[in-house]
């Protein structure tokens, strides 16, 4: 091993060691590789951060468009039940009387052109 990459015995191991090329913190950890470990750390923390708050913002629209949802059904069976009462023919048997209709003196069936002329 060379001088600046094994560890000293004792400290008169020191003496004419280049500590200029060795750069360690207090724990022993070179200080560029913890650099780049706190960075990456950094950029998941604030990855995970944007995530949260777009998780947030989905489940916010997602409540809204359930809000919405909830109120257009209720729309619907409204108009739904004004149609069936449009179309009661009790409702409409009197409407028509209130206009002046009455019920036909005759009925004339008229034949089919195609039927007439198919048959011989």
């Amino acid at each position: 091993m060379s001088a600046s990459t094994r560890r000293p015995a004792s400290p008169g191991d020191l003496v004419g060691r280049d500590f200029a090329r060795v750069r360690l913190t207090a724990s022993g950890i070179r200080a560029r590789p913890l650099g780049w470990i706190l960075f990456t750390a950094f950029l998941c923390a604030f990855a995970i951060a944007v995530l949260r708050i777009d998780i947030l913002r989905v489940r916010y629209a997602l409540g809204q468009a359930v809000i919405e949802e909830k109120t257009l059904v209720q729309e619907l069976r409204r108009e739904s039940a004004t149609l069936e009462t449009l179309r009661d023919p009790a409702r409409l048997a009197e409407l028509a009387h209130e206009r002046g209709f009455r019920r036909p003196d005759q009925i004339l069936e008229l034949e089919d052109g195609a039927r007439a002329l198919q048959q011989p």
